[in-house]
């Protein structure tokens, strides 16, 4: 029986940044029936908050918001942690080389805000809709005495950014960075061993889940830890290749259409019959 469901965002849960209501309706019978519905994604928790009042899980006690991959976990009705890893100021400064050398934009996240550099458009108009609290800064050492949770490289071409992993994944492993790709422009850095995977596991035993209790969603690299990790792990019907090969099951619908409605009706509610 699924106790807990994990629902990475971006092309799985959200359409256009926001919870279509298929899947809203889908998620309350589920919270009624007593299953935590949590949110795994990129993101930090202070750029969730809309999201999870379309959840409506917003301020709850007792639901729970996996953050920046796996960096950060969160109960809902606090801004403080129940968990995290931060990356150092020498990790941070070194992925920051990266992209000062491909000329890309660099975003450093900390618990609570996004500090950009040569920011692109693209990210600006993004991170504009989005709602984010950001700041373009052109001195990194302002980051010397902040948490920064994930550090990211931004190119609207994401094929450069596959390279870029290829050629600097010497440094990477040297300097203990995990490094994931997603939503088709972001190659997202954190401590290594951080995942949404190793995220899962921290959850389940805070909670004392079994793993064959919790099913995952989701659809991209940087959910395919994830997915492997949970006793039932679902790529949606658009979701990348990989994804759907590292996923027990695969949804018939895309994340459009409502690809998380469908998990949660399929081996959710419908097992609860």
């Amino acid at each position: 029986m699924i106790k807990m469901v994990l629902l990475d965002m971006d092309e799985t849960l959200l359409v256009d940044f926001h919870v279509p209501l298929i899947n809203q309706q889908a998620i309350k019978k589920a919270r009624e029936q007593k299953v935590y519905v949590t949110p795994a994604t990129g993101r930090s928790f202070a750029l969730i908050q809309e999201i999870l009042k379309e959840m409506g899980t917003k301020d709850c006690k007792g639901e729970y918001s996996i953050c920046f991959n796996g960096g950060a976990i969160y109960e809902n009705c606090s801004n403080e942690p129940l968990y995290y890893r931060a990356l150092d100021y020498e990790q941070v400064r070194s992925i920051y080389e990266v992209c000062e050398k491909n000329d890309l934009c660099f975003m450093a996240f900390s618990l609570n805000k996004i500090f950009m550099y040569r920011p692109s458009e693209s990210e600006i108009a993004r991170k504009t809709k989005q709602k984010a609290d950001f700041v373009i800064e052109t001195d990194l050492t302002c980051l010397k005495d902040q948490k920064i949770i994930k550090a990211v490289i931004q190119s609207d071409h994401e094929e450069e950014l596959y390279e870029i992993g290829l050629q600097e994944a010497q440094r990477f492993e040297k300097e203990k960075i995990e490094v994931s790709f997603s939503s088709g422009r972001f190659m997202e850095c954190t401590c290594k061993g951080v995942s949404k995977g190793s995220a899962l596991h921290w959850i389940k035993d805070y909670l004392h889940l079994e793993i064959d209790e919790i099913m995952a969603v989701g659809d991209n690299f940087n959910d395919i830890e994830m997915l492997k990790e949970a006793g039932l792990g679902v790529c949606v019907g658009d979701g990348r290749q990989e994804a759907k090969e590292a996923a027990d099951q695969v949804t018939e619908r895309g994340y459009r259409d409502g690809a998380v409605a469908e998990a949660l009706e399929r081996f959710v509610l419908h097992a609860e019959e």
